[in-house]
């Protein structure tokens, strides 16, 4: 009977077993599936990608280029890039690669890609992601970086030269966009162009110019800049296309644009730099109450001990723009009248303009209510009508991150006129037109996501444009004339920041940005390399971001310093 009963165990552990009862894998979780797709993959890409962009390159490189206080002082050490580089490493950019591998499998008996519309779109996106990260940081790893799972495992990629990096996204730009010609399935989860692969292709190729044009002194890039702006319907030339991330509304999940979110109680985040909201009042530009909020109309008292300590540059002598109500070099230019004869209402409306002079060292007072804000444009903050709006709705943040724009185009194609000669769609003067033309229009439609928003009248959109035309057309040189432009550049791309470092890098311009009143280091030439990588990579270069001989990016030619 034991034996009959032992037996009959076995048979039925066997039994069991054949069934796979210790199978455990045998339900399949919804939630958490083994393969995700391209649809879901491509929207993260996107969405992850703008983010880290937006929220860490642009607020330091718009203080770069003093249009914040972000990082002015160029105070930088291995950890201060530390979260950055991982969460680009770990996140966008490997995921941009698991697209391309998921787009890229051969289900077809022809040997081509099954998802080309997905892959060129991805191609698109891994050359924007690491031009820039190539313009912060110089050589990276790249051609082995997300390799640590495959067969030769490479946990410690070497850092390839970012001039040959350079070359190869040029490489990826041109196989995305015969790519992106070819016949394929409708594209879903594409969050910039719905899955329009026409304006797909003239991203691409804008792209390619922006990368040869930054290379220009690095290379004889003079004919393929030609081919490219003799090819106009290629190029990115009307703003219905646009290469631009458009955030939400969303706050759960936050979805915001990232200088909003991220601006705080008041929502005034961090400083304006004075000059930038000087030169807005100065030159009577009409987007100024698209660009900047004022949160407060109360004039301190420099006399008052109290007030004081809030004041800009109250410990300071050496300011140029300081406290704009007692400025006598903001009164003056402004209203043509010195400090002691402005008008309450004229005094009140300039104590609204509260930021800080370049560099400025001062501590930091409790002034979050004075601050002038984040506007309406970019960020979509709120239009500036009266102060007493900013603390009662703080906008939607549902604004914009322009990458390549028709405007930004121009600028790039007048900048190739005057330098290398080559032939534009049109004369410099009339591509300078169409360019602050489109993008004073891309401002004025944003008049519709703030109910006390006013649109730009066209008589002041006129005069304005004319009087930029007239200093343009009577500067005397081709030199003179770029200065002209990429500083009214200066102006137009507020809101990408890292365009404007890179313009500055390879030009200089503009030319005439007020120097910091306290320099901890020189000008970033580049970004430090971060501890982690440092902690574990043997194959970080050796280099430090502000020297010209080991900081600057390879097509850095310039290598700005300040002294």
């Amino acid at each position: 009977m034991k034996f009959s009963k032992s037996l009959l165990v076995l048979v039925i552990i066997f039994a069991l077993s054949s069934c796979d009862l210790y199978e455990l894998d045998i339900n399949v979780d919804p939630n958490n599936p083994r393969q995700v797709s391209p649809e879901l993959l491509l929207s993260e890409v996107e969405t992850s990608g703008m983010f880290a962009v937006v929220g860490n390159f642009n607020p330091a490189t718009s203080g770069f280029m003093v249009q914040s206080t972000s990082s002015d002082d160029f105070e930088f050490n291995a950890q201060s890039w530390n979260g950055t580089w991982n969460s680009f490493y770990t996140g966008p950019l490997k995921d941009v690669e698991e697209l391309i591998l998921l787009s890229s499998v051969d289900k077809n008996e022809d040997g081509k890609a099954d998802l080309p519309n997905y892959l060129g779109i991805a191609k698109v996106l891994k050359a924007y992601y690491f031009s820039v990260l190539v313009d912060m940081w110089g050589d990276l790893p790249y051609f082995d970086a997300f390799k640590g799972n495959a067969a030769d495992q490479v946990k410690q990629p070497v850092f390839d030269n970012d001039e040959e990096i350079y070359a190869d996204l040029i490489v990826q730009l041109d196989e995305a966009i015969t790519l992106l010609g070819l016949p394929a399935p409708t594209v879903r989860g594409d969050l910039i162009y719905n899955g329009n692969l026409t304006k797909w292709k003239k991203a691409a190729n804008s792209l390619k110019l922006k990368l040869y044009l930054q290379s220009r002194l690095a290379g004889d890039y003079k004919d393929e800049i030609q081919a490219l702006m003799s090819n106009q319907a290629s190029l990115i030339t009307s703003p219905s296309d646009d290469f631009l991330f458009q955030f939400s509304s969303s706050i759960s999940p936050d979805y915001r644009h990232p200088q909003y979110a991220m601006s705080g109680a008041q929502y005034g985040g961090g400083y304006f730099a004075h000059q930038f909201m000087f030169e807005l009042l100065n030159n009577q530009d009409p987007r100024l109450p698209f660009y900047l909020k004022r949160q407060s109309k109360t004039v301190l008292d420099p006399a008052d001990a109290t007030q004081k300590q809030t004041i800009p540059c109250s410990q300071r002598t050496d300011c140029i723009y300081g406290y704009f109500p007692s400025s006598n070099y903001v009164t003056s230019r402004v209203f043509g009248k010195a400090p002691a004869d402005l008008t309450t209402a004229e005094k009140e409306y300039l104590a609204g303009f509260f930021g800080r002079d370049r560099s400025d060292p001062s501590g930091v007072p409790d002034d979050a209510g004075f601050r002038t804000a984040h506007g309406l444009y970019p960020i979509g903050g709120l239009y500036d009508d009266t102060p007493e709006t900013a603390n009662n709705n703080k906008g939607k943040g549902d604004g914009i991150f322009p990458i390549a724009t028709s405007w930004m185009v121009k600028f790039w194609e007048i900048e190739a006129m005057l330098t290398l000669g080559v032939t534009g769609p049109d004369d410099v003067e009339n591509l300078f037109a169409a360019a602050m033309i489109e993008q004073f229009s891309k401002v004025n439609s944003f008049s519709s996501k703030d109910p006390g928003a006013v649109a730009m009248s066209s008589d002041d959109v006129v005069q304005y444009i004319e009087n930029w035309l007239i200093v343009f057309e009577n500067a005397p040189s081709l030199s003179a004339k770029l200065a002209v432009a990429l500083k009214q550049a200066w102006f137009c791309n507020y809101g990408n920041g890292i365009e404007l470092y890179n313009t500055f890098r390879r030009t200089g311009l503009p030319g005439d940005l007020q120097r910091p009143l306290q320099l901890s280091n020189e000008f970033a030439l580049s970004l430090p390399y971060t501890q982690d990588e440092i902690n574990l990579n043997p194959n970080v270069p050796i280099k430090t971001y502000f020297d010209p001989s080991s900081g600057s990016v390879f097509w850095d030619k310039l290598k700005f310093q300040f002294n």
